[in-house]
């Protein structure tokens, strides 16, 4: 298989990322779930937990949507700068079985598990 970020190749990784960015937009926009549907219909504190629970795993879903959005919209402002494909740790290509698996990527497989590392311990 041909590793090389063809003008072709490139074309289709910025369009898969341009349809990402689009889902992610999408999905931000979607108003939430209506969690206090029943909310005139007494129930026990046990029902508001839950009302609770589901309000902070949203919360959670749309922050990891904000976070995946920026990922995209980094990946794609490389591509201005004619670095996209590049590890921004050792500046070598990223595989494109890689990119082609995650479009986003900002490092290569070695430098990706060494971030994620840090990141877990700070």
């Amino acid at each position: 298989m041909d590793e090389t970020l063809t003008p072709e190749v490139l074309d289709e990784l910025r369009h898969a990322l341009e349809q990402k960015r689009r889902a992610l937009r999408a999905s931000l926009r979607m108003p939430p779930d209506q969690i206090g549907d029943d909310a005139d219909i007494p129930g026990d504190e046990g029902d508001s937990s839950v009302d609770l629970q589901e309000v902070e795993v949203e919360a959670g879903a749309a922050e990891n949507t904000r976070v995946q959005l920026a990922a995209v919209e980094h990946a794609l402002a490389k591509f201005t700068l004619g670095t996209y494909g590049i590890c921004e740790v050792c500046g070598r290509p990223i595989p494109l079985g890689r990119l082609r698996a995650f479009p986003e990527a900002r490092y290569d497989v070695q430098h990706e598990a060494e971030v994620e590392a840090r990141e877990q311990q700070g």
